[in-house]
């Protein structure tokens, strides 16, 4: 069956999906929902998603929210995915662990940094929240390098859910105008070679500055 996905292009959750989606090669249509788009409060958005926001992938007649559920089930049904969620207990215990981080330490520290200095104009801004944010972000991101330790990927050899659940955020926090960043070469250098992944280019690495504030 064909796979449908709602949300907008811009939106930093659903571009995690669409670059999974890349990856594995899978056909989907996109609808647009959120954002300038609206939508979100229809109720037959709702009856799709009770959580009322994107992304939502629709697979016949299953429907499922949130990114990190979308990308777990999206590799254990398309073919191919499970290079990217191998089989093994532990592996997949382990990546799971690294897509919570994601989740739950970078993305509330990134939106902090990018709220300030996108979606707030440069006189409403607070410089020490973004001085901050920014600071907690790459002391979070030092953890990325202490794993990757000399590898290409946070495992090994192999490009999989941890590195997309992570490196999702990356190409917005360092094209920001702004923001203070420190050196992190293994950091740098799994960000360029994320970069140099048709997908990630295509979907992540896009421009986006028509959400800066108006006045910015």
């Amino acid at each position: 069956m064909a796979l449908t996905l709602f949300g907008r292009k811009d939106s930093i959750n659903v571009q995690k999906v669409m670059w999974l989606l890349r990856e594995l090669g899978a056909d989907y249509t996109l609808v647009e929902k959120g954002g300038e788009f609206g939508g979100l409060d229809d109720d037959e958005f709702k009856d799709i998603n009770v959580f009322g926001r994107v992304p939502v992938l629709q697979d016949g007649d299953f429907k499922l929210a949130e990114s990190n559920a979308i990308l777990r089930y999206l590799v254990q049904s398309q073919p191919g995915g499970d290079a990217f969620y191998p089989a093994d207990l532990e592996t997949r215990a382990r990546i799971d662990s690294w897509m919570d981080f994601g989740s739950t330490t970078l993305y509330p520290e990134f939106m902090k940094t990018f709220s300030q200095v996108v979606r707030t104009q440069p006189r409403d801004r607070k410089p020490g929240l973004i001085a901050m944010s920014a600071r907690r972000f790459q002391m979070e991101t030092l953890k990325i390098g202490n794993a990757l330790d000399g590898k290409d990927w946070l495992f090994g050899e192999n490009f999989t859910l941890a590195d997309i659940a992570t490196g999702v955020y990356m190409y917005r926090f360092y094209s920001m105008p702004v923001i203070k960043r420190v050196a992190q070469g293994r950091v740098e250098r799994w960000v360029t070679r994320l970069q140099e992944r048709p997908a990630y280019d295509e979907i992540v690495a896009t421009r986006y500055a028509h959400m800066f504030a108006k006045g910015s």
